[in-house]
């Protein structure tokens, strides 16, 4: 009992140690956590041009999420220059695959994977966005739940970390039925003043962020997805990579 104890209180203090050491050149973001009233992020791709990356932190953004690949083939071409980037000015960071239908999932998940490469300390969990957008073949409800499920658990094999699913309240009514999707963290997108809704699925756990609106205007981007996460400082350190 006395030797676990002990274990405890190592871990407990390597870790404090980890979120405190001044040597830390993200120290001060690490404490910026602490202060913040809420954790803020935003969500990017391609279609941004001429991001001020040293002018974010000054719009109270915490973290951003990064468009790293569409379908079977497609790799977002300044996602490497934008997450690059956001590590460069401390900014926590996560990837996201845009997924559509009538492609492999499969090969859509190693299509994610090899855009991404592997996860670095501080990275957040990889992202599937699933949209109406996405939406290019018909495609049942079963053979949807089916491929995207298998899109989430490849990519949880091959980078040891479970995704998040991003969707909406109807879309995720409509597609995501499947109780198996409830061991996955959910990103919702609603665009209301009000908290949001939840799919069934996501009933009793809830959001973890939850996108506000698309139209923020800040002044290092411009007008972008505007995105809130649901806890304290502790609870969001607990998605990093470690």
């Amino acid at each position: 009992m006395k030797k676990r104890l002990l274990q405890i209180l190592v871990l407990s203090l390597l870790l404090f140690s980890c979120n405190t050491d001044k040597n830390d050149p993200c120290y001060s973001e690490n404490q910026r956590l602490e202060k913040d009233p809420s954790i803020l992020g935003m969500d990017i791709s391609h279609f941004q041009n001429d991001i001020k990356w040293d002018e974010i932190k000054e719009d109270g953004i915490n973290f951003v999420y990064i468009k790293a690949s569409e379908g079977t083939r497609f790799k977002d071409p300044k996602f490497k220059q934008n997450r690059a980037a956001a590590k460069n000015e401390c900014i926590y960071r996560g990837a996201y695959h845009f997924y559509e239908t009538g492609k492999d999932p499969v090969k859509q998940a190693e299509n994610f994977i090899a855009a991404v490469g592997q996860l670095e300390p501080g990275d957040l969990p990889p992202v599937l966005d699933l949209e109406e957008l996405g939406i290019k073949t018909p495609v049942t409800n079963e053979m949807y739940e089916h491929n995207t499920l298998l899109w989430l658990k490849t990519v949880e094999e091959k980078l040891g970390v479970t995704p998040i699913i991003y969707s909406n309240p109807s879309f995720g009514n409509k597609y995501l039925n499947h109780p198996e999707f409830g061991k996955y963290k959910l990103w919702i997108a609603e665009y209301t003043k009000n908290s949001p809704k939840v799919p069934k699925v996501w009933k009793n756990k809830g959001w973890t962020i939850w996108q506000r609106t698309d139209r923020e205007k800040l002044e290092g981007i411009g007008k972008v997805d505007y995105d809130l996460f649901q806890g304290d400082a502790e609870t969001f350190r607990k998605l990093l990579k470690k």
